[in-house]
């Protein structure tokens, strides 16, 4: 059975989806790409957001209303670990009305910022350093367009999948019973994998999910970035439980201090059995 450990990384993410106040000082943790530790903030007075032309001429209708204003906006982002890189993001502002805690509107708008690119892209997952290197190179790919496009992003998570499976030693193509060649669909090879691999049978149940996300990614693009966000946590988690070998040295080391009673490594001794 898995356990569901504690991701801040996706709460990261999820509340950036929701979008940007307009005072940078309330902006949710964004992680930073270089050190994946630090959180990003804007440097000072870089901060510029524009009215469109269009929203612009659009003030002269006789039934134009606030909300109806928008625009773009771009800004430098730096960490607290000054050697880190700069990073750029840039979006799209909209003011929208101003709702509190139970959907009541007082009359009052806000501008919100939504995030479409970043450069270098923010991480996505807690294990990239723990998978494969051709499975972390598609998901960096889905890293890079999933604010601006989240059904490319889906499509990308789906052919992290496939490297997934080639991880596993599970091949892509196989022999029919008249011993043609065909090609595997995604979705037997996961089946294979649970098959080959019991002790990966619940991966490869959370495998699917990811890999029906990016099937819906590659044909259309009613994804919302909230429906990729849930397929990267779900990748991620699976990625860990495959990959992650922290738990199994951390119960190695416990055996170990318990066989030596809590006596530090070099002075334990046979009378102390």
């Amino acid at each position: 059975m898995l356990i569901a450990m504690p991701n801040h990384l996706i709460k990261d993410l999820r509340a950036i989806a929701e979008g940007l106040p307009e005072n940078s000082a309330d902006w949710p943790h964004i992680p930073c790409p270089t050190c994946h530790r630090g959180g990003l903030a804007p440097v000072a007075d870089s901060l510029v957001m524009e009215e469109s032309q269009t929203s612009k001429s659009w003030r002269e209708k006789p039934d134009w209303e606030p909300d109806w204003i928008n625009g773009g906006f771009h800004c430098l982002l730096h960490c607290r670990n000054s050697k880190c890189d700069l990073v750029r993001v840039v979006g799209r502002m909209q003011l929208s009305p101003d709702y509190d805690e139970w959907g009541k509107w007082y009359g009052d708008y806000r501008e919100r910022l939504n995030p479409e690119l970043f450069s270098p892209p923010l991480p996505l997952i807690e294990s990239r350093e723990a998978c494969p290197k051709k499975v972390g190179q598609r998901i960096d790919a889905a890293a890079k367009v999933i604010w601006l496009d989240p059904s490319s992003a889906a499509n990308r998570l789906r052919s992290a999948a496939e490297a997934l499976m080639d991880d596993q030693g599970i091949p892509r193509k196989c022999i029919d019973r008249k011993g043609k060649v065909y090609n595997t669909t995604l979705h037997e090879r996961i089946a294979k994998w649970k098959i080959a691999r019991p002790e990966y049978a619940d991966p490869a149940d959370l495998l699917l999910a990811v890999k029906w996300i990016g099937n819906v990614g590659s044909h259309d693009d009613r994804l919302r970035l909230t429906d990729v966000l849930d397929g990267v946590e779900i990748l991620d988690h699976l990625l860990t439980s495959v990959y992650d070998t922290t738990t199994d040295e951390i119960k190695k080391r416990a055996a170990e201090i318990t066989a030596r009673k809590g006596i530090p490594a070099g002075r334990f001794t046979n009378d102390d059995l």
